[in-house]
C-alpha cells in the first residue's frame, strides 16, 4: 500500500503541534497550526471542532494532572495550597498557554466535576455559596499571574537610580535571585490571600 503523501493526523499529534506552537510563539492560528503539521486547514475540521476544540484539547492536555489531584479531600487550607502549587507548576511550563486558556469558556465535564469538588470543600468549611466561586477566582488569578512571574526576567525592574530611588533599589538589592525571587513572591502572596480568606468564615 502506498504511503499517504500528507501525514496521518490525530487528536495526539495536533495538540502535540498546537503546543509547540503556542510555546514558541504564543499564538495559535488554524493556518499556522496546518503548515507546522503539513497539512491544509481543511484536514484539521476532520478532527477537531476548530480553534475553540484545539483550545479544549491543550486544556486537556494540561489540566487533566491538575483536576486529578486528591486536593479535595483535605480541609479547605491544605487543598487550595496544594492545588495552587500544582496549577501554577503546570501552568509555569507552558506560559504561552496563560492568555488562550484563561479567556476560553470552561466546557470540559472533567473540570466541572474539579470545581465542584472545590466548591463542595468550601461550602462544607463555613464559606458562603455566594462567595465559593470568587474565592477560587481570586486564588486562579493570582496562580495564572506567579506562573507567569516564573518565567520573566530575573529583573524586571532595571536601571534603577540608586541616588533617585534609594529604597527601591535597597529592595532590589534585598531580593533572592531567579527563581527563588518568584517563589517568594508566590508562597508570600498565597499565605496572604488564605489569610483573607479565613476572614470570610463565621467565628
Amino acid at each position: 500500500m502506498a504511503r499517504p503523501r500528507t501525514p496521518l493526523l490525530d487528536r495526539t499529534r495536533i495538540a502535540a503541534a498546537a503546543l509547540r506552537l503556542v510555546d514558541d510563539h504564543g499564538t495559535l492560528t488554524i493556518p499556522a497550526l496546518a503548515a507546522a503539521l503539513g497539512v491544509r486547514p481543511s484536514a484539521l475540521y476532520h478532527h477537531v471542532d476548530g480553534r475553540a476544540g484545539i483550545i479544549a484539547l491543550l486544556r486537556e492536555d494540561l489540566c487533566t494532572s491538575i483536576a486529578e489531584g486528591d486536593y479535595w479531600d483535605q480541609p479547605w487550607e491544605p487543598a487550595l495550597t496544594a492545588w495552587a502549587h500544582s496549577y501554577r507548576d503546570a501552568f509555569a511550563a507552558h506560559p504561552g498557554l496563560v492568555s488562550l486558556l484563561a479567556t476560553a469558556p470552561l466546557t470540559e465535564p472533567f473540570l466541572h466535576v474539579m470545581y465542584d469538588r472545590a466548591v463542595a470543600v468550601l461550602r462544607d468549611a463555613g464559606f458562603a455559596e455566594k462567595a465559593t466561586l470568587s474565592v477560587i477566582t481570586a486564588l486562579e488569578s493570582f496562580v495564572l499571574g506567579s506562573a507567569l512571574d516564573l518565567v520573566a526576567p530575573s529583573v524586571m525592574i532595571d536601571l534603577v537610580d540608586q541616588t533617585a530611588t534609594p529604597h527601591l533599589a535597597g529592595a532590589l538589592a534585598a531580593l533572592p535571585s531567579r527563581p527563588a525571587r518568584a517563589d517568594q513572591a508566590f508562597e508570600l502572596g498565597l499565605r496572604a490571600q488564605l489569610a483573607g480568606y479565613r476572614t470570610l468564615l463565621a467565628p
